[in-house]
């Protein structure tokens, strides 16, 4: 068998890539999961403390969102439950985060948004973890944050801008 037709057979093995995946290493899944399962017992105020420092961040969030930071924070920490869950599949987060990007559509969310939440969230996780949220997984954090920015945006110049 040629070389060629090789290559072929094994590239039609694999799944296509979309580049709506969610692509980080194990290390970086582990910590993830880790980090977010040390929050587990206090995930309400968590999810309150984020939504705090988004409307901090950009009081024009409380207009969309409404100014119910318990009920909104269990949503979002739910939310981040499940992609924290899905993390362990790999098609599993893409379709999700897919889903939630049409409803924030709906509600006028633009990239810059996206970027702005992101802060918040990892601002959220620096104080909630303090000293304990080292580098690394303050880095996995980050790559997974600004990889689900590129795929509910739809585009790769968030995933750049996002990252500063």
């Amino acid at each position: 068998m040629s070389a060629t037709i090789q290559a072929r057979a094994k590239s039609a093995n694999r799944p296509a890539r979309t580049g709506a995946e969610i692509s980080l290493t194990a290390a970086q899944k582990r910590l993830v999961r880790e980090s977010f399962l040390k929050l587990a017992p206090a995930l309400d105020l968590v999810g309150q403390l984020f939504y705090l420092k988004l409307f901090r961040l950009d009081p024009a969030f409380r207009a969309r969102f409404g100014t119910d930071t318990e009920t909104q924070g269990r949503k979002f920490m739910a939310a981040v439950k499940l992609g924290v869950i899905a993390l362990n599949h790999d098609d599993g987060l893409a379709p999700i985060i897919k889903l939630l990007g049409v409803r924030y559509r709906q509600m006028g969310l633009k990239v810059r948004d996206y970027r702005t939440m992101t802060k918040a969230l990892i601002w959220t996780l620096e104080r909630s973890f303090e000293t304990k949220f080292t580098p690394k997984t303050k880095d996995a954090w980050t790559v997974l944050l600004t990889q689900v920015t590129r795929i509910l945006s739809g585009s790769d110049a968030a995933l750049l801008r996002s990252v500063g």
